[in-house]
């Protein structure tokens, strides 16, 4: 995520209702996600991705109802 990105990105959470601490969190999270994710496996890769498009399509959620 390039300086742009971020600035835009921390705009939106920061409208959204998220402190800046929570922010930073977030932000730090992602990118230890990133690296960590480039260490896996393709095959892991692609279940990672299909439970992505789950997420994405609402066929998944932690919604508790």
């Amino acid at each position: 995520m390039n300086q742009m990105d971020y600035k835009q990105v921390f705009e939106r959470l920061y409208r959204a209702g998220f402190s800046v601490p929570e922010i930073n969190r977030l932000y730090r999270f992602r990118r230890n996600y990133r690296e960590c994710e480039m260490d896996q496996p393709p095959v892991d890769r692609r279940r990672l991705e299909f439970v992505r498009w789950l997420v994405a399509t609402g066929r998944l959620t932690d919604h508790i109802p």
